[in-house]
């Protein structure tokens, strides 16, 4: 299901901007961050040299993330994209020239609410995150860190469960076990209501129905005059199978999660090895972008 989203006036005109320059069609690649394109807070030269042989040949990068548009902002100067982020693991579209929504679904609040209550006794953190900022409580020492040294505003007063006016999504963070047993418990409860899946083996995140980063860049993509001449995605966990299952080629390192490894067709290197540089290799390569037989390419 591809929700209904709030449009703004621009995203029609920024999508078309983008085309004009690049032609009536690009190819596009479509990357997560965290454990796919790189590991911290910046992307390694080497892949910021893969990127940049791709756009000389003709590429595209557009980056979608679990992250915030302040703390993706480095990966996307790093990639030297020049497209609209998906951020906030579909929550929104945005540009990160302006710093603008172009499209968001947020979250309800008294949904939001009952999600952080359902949570708040788990031995875990908690995120709430609002219009590039986040909520918290004292104790979620991890998440405060995070945020203030990406110079992310943080309000850490909660003490006991509230939501802002304005939500996008809930985030939890810890061990993986205490996480699956979360997961199993929020699935079971809001089953219909909202999005949970696991965005890593120590983040669990609650989404609006039907938000992906899939779902995102389906919107994205009807507002183009015309479709990409080919989309790779490439991503490791759970929050990337809707945008892997839509795209031309599906890529994932080598230490994604299995499911991920079972929908793609070509499998890189990890993060810590550079897996990016080798995607560029093959994709810039004279042989075939995809396996004619259907078993996976590993790099």
């Amino acid at each position: 299901m591809n929700p209904a989203g709030r449009v703004f006036g621009p995203f029609e005109d920024a999508a078309l901007f983008y085309i004009v320059e690049v032609g009536l069609t690009m190819k596009l690649l479509v990357t997560d961050i965290d454990e796919t394109l790189s590991r911290g807070m910046d992307v390694t030269a080497e892949v910021a040299e893969a990127c940049a042989r791709l756009r000389e040949n003709g590429w595209r990068i557009m980056l979608a993330t679990g992250r915030i548009l302040a703390t993706a902002r480095s990966h996307i100067l790093g990639t030297g994209s020049d497209l609209p982020a998906i951020v906030y693991d579909g929550g929104r579209i945005m540009d990160p020239v302006t710093s603008k929504a172009l499209y968001e679904v947020p979250l309800d609040p008294a949904l939001a609410l009952e999600i952080v209550q359902a949570g708040w006794e788990h031995p875990v953190e908690l995120q709430i995150i609002g219009d590039e900022r986040g909520y918290c409580r004292f104790s979620d020492v991890l998440t405060r860190s995070f945020f203030r040294e990406s110079g992310v505003p943080v309000d850490d007063s909660l003490q006991s469960p509230s939501v802002p006016s304005e939500v996008f999504r809930v985030i939890f963070h810890g061990i993986p076990g205490c996480i699956r047993t979360l997961r199993r418990d929020l699935k079971a409860q809001f089953d219909g209501r909202a999005e949970v899946v696991l965005a890593g083996e120590n983040f669990l995140d609650v989404l609006p129905r039907g938000v992906s980063k899939g779902s995102a860049l389906e919107a994205w993509l009807t507002t183009l005059p015309e479709p990409p001449e080919i989309i790779v995605a490439a991503g490791d966990h759970h929050n990337d199978l809707e945008m892997l299952a839509s795209a031309h080629l599906a890529v994932a390192p080598e230490d994604a999660a299995e499911e991920i490894l079972r929908l793609a067709h070509v499998i890189m290197p990890s993060a810590d090895r550079h897996g990016f540089s080798f995607l560029a290799d093959h994709l810039l390569s004279e042989e075939k972008i995809r396996s004619e037989c259907g078993a996976a390419i590993v790099l």
